[in-house]
């Protein structure tokens, strides 16, 4: 019995032992089977990536959404966008929007698990004047990708599409051929994430990305991702670096875009909202460790108040702010930027500064900058009040407008006194315009965008020096001032001040209906006669700012787009043919017109038509046509001549086709 009774415990113990083994054996198989399924969907290579990784290296800009449904119908219902969308690039880029949110729309088991995945588009050159989009969608979280696969094969079978598949670098690539547009949408899944685009190399060189991603490792492009808020329709980041790839295809070839951006500029993260009125873009630039020396002497120092609009024209069309703290910190941020960039660059400028002075016997840090504030206001005007001629205006705002007429005269002193150049001064409404040769200053210290004021008429109004590189538009400038039109009242320029800060580093307004001529000379033909057809659209974007504040290594940016519908006026009389009402030539001359003909153009006044060309031109005398005139049509071809002799046509007059044979006389 005693055996027995101590068989039985052993016998307990045992099993005891047994089941707890068992049960601890089931929670490590349970937990070891969890960790499994967890590191090979979390943490398995092959498995969970980054988005970004997927995107191929020469992207010129990367669309991001966590919304991508939602946030589409938002932007897609828009009234900006509705009327971006009837112009054919914008339309082709809706149209390929719609089919992937169409493919996505049409099953409502793909819908849930994609429509609040996050979405990366981006866009790149594929050829020489083409881009097109990647679309890649995260699926990170979907735990059962197989199912996703097999819910897409289901649906692409049900739609009117061909498809074929073949592999690339061990993937599959789901090739569905429109077959009513011919179209081909090339789809892949990479790891956990959708992939497509209308061009295959793209979704294969998103495949090869994944191998060895790029963008997504570049420092640059992490410090914007980690500034961004993530608020707004989506987020939107500039690859500077490719930019000019997207540029180039407007505004053509030779244009120093690669310098401009490539050399100082790395990324751009920004956040973008849409509303019924305005479209905006805020975030950050980051500038590269190496720099432009401009460009770093400008993010140094500091910025300054708007304030030139308050004597600049209404009728301009783009206007450009540039703020110091002070002038004199500015070179002296200058000078340490160049010569820690190269010391033959160093060389150069303080040869050219030295050449300066000692021509003119005069210190630029004095009797130049001294004068200065801070704020420099650069006008570019709509075109056709004296000429067609671009009209450019640099207000530099004075400290005190006496000391700087001192200053401007002790130069003048020094100029005539050292060398043969005249120094011409009228007066036009109790208005001094001077002329002067400042050969070399302006782009000294502050660059090329200035080089169109190397020998520049000028006049004060109010706090500031005016210059310009021609004296109609300081006489414009006159006529506006004292009739009270400037840029300060202007609708368009008050609506974007509102918008933005009063202070900025930097700052650009454009009005479009006024820049639009301006367009012609920049733009290669093509995107002219495209914009020409469709100017309507740019129309309804009638103002637009930028504007940046920054150091030396990020800048705060900011755009906005003003949105109007835009309604054509129509001219109620425009079909009306009543010869009374029609005034072919002017027999008084205007005061404005007169003054300009008489003093700046050789006795001879001058027309135009709106788009610019030369109308007529007639010699004048006593502020009336007297002597030869010549008219012309649109395209310049000699349309009339004869002579006017105290106001009145005098003589035999000859009229001419535009091919130049003699249509008819006649005799006054």
């Amino acid at each position: 019995m005693e055996e027995s009774a101590n068989i039985m415990p052993n016998r307990s113990k045992k099993r005891n032992t047994w089941v707890k083994r068992t049960i601890i054996c089931l929670v490590l198989a349970v937990a070891g089977y969890g960790s499994y399924k967890f590191a090979s969907f979390y943490m398995a290579p092959g498995r969970a990536v980054q988005q970004v990784y997927l995107i191929p290296k020469d992207a010129i800009f990367i669309i991001r959404t966590n919304q991508a449904i939602d946030n589409w119908k938002k932007f897609s219902s828009s009234e900006p966008w509705i009327c971006l969308k009837q112009s054919p690039s914008m339309e082709k880029i809706a149209q390929k929007a719609g089919t992937l949110d169409s493919i996505l729309q049409a099953n409502q088991k793909l819908l849930s698990l994609v429509g609040k995945r996050d979405l990366m588009i981006s866009a790149h050159k594929i050829r020489t004047g083409f881009w097109d989009f990647l679309f890649v969608i995260d699926l990170q979280k979907i735990a059962e990708i197989d199912m996703l696969k097999e819910q897409i094969d289901k649906l692409y079978s049900l739609m009117d599409f061909k498809v074929t598949y073949r592999k690339f670098e061990d993937t599959d690539i789901i090739e569905l051929r429109d077959l009513e547009t011919r179209e081909i949408l090339y789809t892949a899944f990479v790891d956990n994430h959708f992939v497509a685009s209308y061009t295959s190399k793209l979704v294969e060189a998103s495949i090869r990305e994944r191998k060895n991603p790029n963008i997504g490792l570049d420092p640059f492009y992490i410090e914007a991702d980690q500034k961004l808020s993530g608020k707004g329709l989506c987020q939107l980041f500039i690859q500077y670096a490719y930019l000019p790839d997207l540029l180039e295809m407007y505004l053509g070839q030779n244009k120093g875009l690669n310098s401009i951006f490539s050399q100082s500029l790395a990324y751009a993260g920004l956040n973008f909202y849409a509303s019924s009125d305005k479209l905006e873009l805020n975030g950050f630039t980051l500038l590269k460790d190496t720099i432009d020396p401009y460009a770093a002497a400008f993010l140094r120092s500091g910025k300054s108040e708007i304030k030139a609009g308050s004597v600049l024209p209404d009728r301009t069309a783009f206007f450009t702010h540039i703020g110091f703290d002070n002038p004199a910190t500015f070179v002296k941020e200058l000078e340490k930027a160049i010569s820690s960039e190269s010391n033959d660059l160093y060389s150069a400028y303080k040869k050219s500064y030295e050449k300066i002075e000692s021509l003119f016997d005069i210190s630029l840090q004095d009797d130049f900058l001294s004068w200065m504030s801070g704020e420099f206001a650069v006008s570019e005007l709509e075109p056709g009040l004296l000429g067609f001629e671009a009209e450019m205006m640099l207000a530099i705002r004075a400290k005190d407008v006496d000391f700087a007429k001192e200053k401007m005269k002790f130069i003048e002193k020094k100029v005539k006194r050292r060398t043969p150049l005249t120094v011409k001064t009228v007066t036009y409404k109790n208005y001094a315009i001077n002329y002067l040769e400042l050969k070399g200053f302006f782009t000294l210290f502050f660059g090329k965008m200035f080089d169109k004021f190397e020998k520049p008429y000028y006049t004060y109004i109010d706090d500031y020096v005016v210059f310009s590189n021609k004296p109609a538009s300081l006489l414009s400038l006159i006529e506006d001032y004292t009739e009270g039109r400037v840029l300060s009242k202007e609708e368009g320029f008050r609506q974007i001040l509102s918008q933005t800060g009063k202070k900025s580093s930097y700052f650009a307004y454009l009005n479009t209906v006024k820049f639009f001529p301006l367009l012609k000379p920049i733009l290669n033909a093509k995107s002219w006669n495209n914009l020409s057809e469709y100017k309507s659209i740019a129309f309804a974007f009638p103002y637009s700012g930028f504007q940046i504040i920054g150091d030396e290594h990020e800048v705060f940016t900011q755009l906005v787009f003003n949105y109007k519908p835009f309604v054509e006026e129509k001219d109620d009389n425009e079909d009306i043919d009543n010869e009374d009402d029609i005034i072919s030539e002017q027999n008084e001359i205007d005061e404005l017109h007169l003054f300009y003909a008489e003093k700046f153009q050789g006795k001879v006044h001058r027309e135009f038509y709106s788009e610019g060309a030369l109308k007529s031109e007639c010699e004048i005398k006593d502020g009336k046509r007297h002597g030869k005139y010549r008219e012309y049509d649109e395209n310049g071809n000699l349309i009339a001549r004869g002579k006017y002799k105290k106001g009145n046509p005098k003589g035999t007059w000859k009229y001419y086709s535009a091919d130049g044979e003699l249509i008819n006389k006649e005799k006054f």
